[in-house]
């Protein structure tokens, strides 16, 4: 396993501890910038984009460290290299220019920490450069304006470039007319309970947390001048989001890995980095804090640098095939947007707050506007999750019909169905002898209301109503109904347990009417058992590289042969995570 000691055994207790984090997570690519500039290049492959917006991004995000430790009073003593690529990046004539963006062009998401830069730390950002290449980086930035952005967070990064425009003088440059739309357009998108969806789409998963609310406060604490309005509704938004996120987060500081963009790892604590502006009392400051540290350091075990201290692509391990396309070998230091109380000053009650354990806010908690129910076992979290589908890259990081902090979830979940190999936590079909498999990809209605969950959702062109309800000790019931026009393999599974070192145990393997299987693996155990009238065999889907969490993984599944007509499948699931 390749760990990097200076951030593996850095505390992270006081404000000295993670100041000098944010230094040893950039020492890494100080040689890079030294010798190639603004053309950084890590030589560990590429993404989608040009390779031009791959060493923008190894520019532009350790800044969201950087910016906040030299803000608060931190030492940075490598302003020289960024300053030097900044040079080159944005000088139409330089080898290494990174090129102008376009519609729905990833320079536009970078171009949102130089904005910050510019914003809140000119004397560092600005004023040291020559005239010439603040023409050529003002310019370069305003060119955001004119281009089309995804309908999501993205509308932030324009905000963010018109507050650095506006805070250097070339307010000229700035359309105040798209400002003001694109601000009423983000306030649309809130859902209730301090839930947003990520845009248009409503998606629900990490962004919220260090996309949604964290730009929100940045807008509302920290830029000149905010809309008194939208700074407000952020800031009252972002106080309500508190609890409910609390309940994606385990006792012992893991995270709900659910959604897309897992390879920023612990940017998913820059919501809680941000709550420490708000004006909160002394035990939510100590609740906060406690989930920031914690979050953080629940990666100092994980092996997830190259032998050179670079972070790698994947979430617990190095692992390429749970990347989007959109991740390129820079993309995981956004990892560093989960420095931003760096910016407060030693005597902030942040800092001065002993970090308070976590307090789930009840043992089974419904979140109706995030359309979830969070369970509580044994210090660890259990979602049970309907949110939007992303289809456009791996939809079964939305699809499943639960996600814990414990127990990993799989990608790839129906890629081997002709060899009766599953991911955890979903409802396939097959209707061709198990040569191709369905499972699901689009919500038409979702219900949370107390303890159930009811969803009507789509299969390919199968239409299942399931009803979820979750009961104690880390258990809940899917019951499942649908009309097949034709005879179909179906197969539920549960959660998938891990045995990266130690081979997973099978507890219990009983076919037939009433079949049950449990697996014990190095996480905890995972148990099915039906409770319908159907007869059902039982199976072991072993696994590498596919688990979030671990590289080799088991997954319970039960397989039923049904006739063609309404069928009711039934079964009861278990997720009892070791104890912490």
């Amino acid at each position: 396993m390749a760990y990097y000691l200076p951030f593996k055994n850095n505390p992270l207790k006081t404000r000295a501890d993670a100041q000098q984090m944010v230094r040893d997570l950039f020492t890494p690519l100080i040689p890079y910038l030294s010798h190639q500039g603004a053309a950084l290049d890590l030589d560990e492959g590429g993404a989608i984009f040009d390779m031009q917006a791959s060493a923008l991004e190894g520019v532009a995000r350790p800044l969201w460290g950087i910016i906040p430790l030299v803000l608060g009073g931190g030492e940075f003593p490598w302003w020289p290299l960024v300053h030097n690529a900044i040079r080159e990046g944005v000088d139409p004539t330089h080898p290494h220019y990174w090129g102008p963006t376009g519609d729905i062009n990833q320079r536009s998401v970078e171009m949102a920490a130089f904005g910050f830069l510019l914003a809140v730390l000119p004397e560092k950002g600005w004023q040291p450069l020559p005239a010439t290449t603040q023409e050529q980086l003002a310019t370069w930035l305003a060119g955001i304006q004119r281009h089309t952005m995804p309908q999501n967070n993205w509308l932030f990064f324009t905000l963010l470039v018109q507050a650095g425009l506006t805070r250097v003088g070339r307010e000229d440059l700035v359309d105040q007319s798209l400002r003001s739309h694109y601000l009423e357009k983000i306030a649309s998108w809130y859902r209730a309970e301090g839930w947003y969806g990520d845009g248009d789409d409503q998606a629900i998963d990490h962004y919220g947390g260090f996309a949604m609310h964290f730009y929100g406060l940045i807008y509302s604490c920290l830029l000149a001048n905010p809309d008194k309005e939208y700074a407000q509704l952020f800031t009252r938004h972002a106080r309500d989001f508190i609890t409910p996120f609390s309940t994606w987060f385990a006792d012992s500081g893991e995270t709900l890995p659910v959604g897309r963009s897992g390879c920023y790892r612990f940017a998913s604590a820059s919501f809680w980095g941000a709550a420490a502006m708000l004006p909160l009392e002394q035990d939510e400051m100590a609740q906060v804090k406690g989930l920031w540290a914690r979050h953080i350091r629940s990666w100092q075990l994980s092996p997830i640098f190259s032998e050179s201290g670079l972070l790698t692509r994947g979430y617990r391990y190095p692992n390429l095939l749970m990347a989007e396309w959109y991740n390129s070998p820079t993309s995981p230091w956004w990892a560093m947007k989960a420095f931003l109380p760096l910016l407060l000053p030693e005597t902030h009650p942040f800092w001065r707050s002993e970090e308070a354990p976590a307090c789930a806010p009840a043992p089974i908690f419904s979140m109706p506007a995030a359309n979830s129910i969070a369970q509580r076992v044994n210090g660890h979290s259990i979602v049970h999750f309907s949110g939007f589908i992303e289809t456009k890259f791996q939809w079964d990081k939305y699809n499943k019909f639960a996600y814990s902090t414990a127990f990993g979830p799989e990608m790839e979940s129906t890629a081997y169905g002709h060899l009766l190999n599953f991911g955890d936590n979903i409802l396939a079909f097959s209707q061709d002898n198990g040569i191709n498999w369905h499972m699901r990809h689009a919500n038409k209605s979702v219900k949370v209301a107390g303890n159930t969950m009811h969803i009507h959702w789509l299969a390919g062109e199968l239409e299942v109503e399931t009803l979820i309800t979750v009961l104690g000790n880390g258990r809940c019931r899917r019951r499942h109904r649908f009309i097949l026009n034709k005879p179909a393999l179906v197969a539920e599974t549960g959660f998938a347990v891990h045995q990266w070192y130690n081979a997973h145990a099978c507890l219990v393997n009983t076919a037939g009417v009433g079949a049950q299987i449990a697996l014990d693996g190095e996480n905890g155990q995972s148990r099915i058992t039906s409770r319908d009238n159907h007869a059902k065999e039982t199976h072991t889907a072993t696994r590498a590289h596919t688990n979030l969490l671990s590289p080799r993984s088991a997954v319970p599944f039960l397989l039923t042969h049904l006739p063609t007509g309404e069928q009711v499948l039934e079964s009861e699931f278990e997720a009892l995570p070791k104890t912490q």
